[in-house]
């Protein structure tokens, strides 16, 4: 699949972390608190407005138990 601009990429990076925090049954106040991240920070991720670290997204694939390739499987 081609993006056509950086910007669909991290969209598309944060609607599956959505998807696959709501489906652990977690608020995004606790994947904040559990990584060490502001909920507000957890919220523009999964909106798709910051470019997060690899670093950070670790931190919340970790929070939520999967692979780090979860995050990146969109045809789920």
């Amino acid at each position: 699949m081609k993006y056509p601009d950086d910007d669909a990429f991290i969209k598309q990076v944060g609607q599956q972390l959505k998807l696959i925090r709501k489906a652990k049954k977690l608020t995004q106040l606790e994947v904040g608190l559990r990584s060490g991240l502001e909920e507000s920070a957890v919220q523009r991720i999964e909106a798709g407005r910051i470019n997060s670290t690899l670093k950070t997204l670790l931190k919340i694939v970790n929070v939520l138990d999967v692979e780090y390739s979860a995050v990146f499987d969109f045809k789920q």
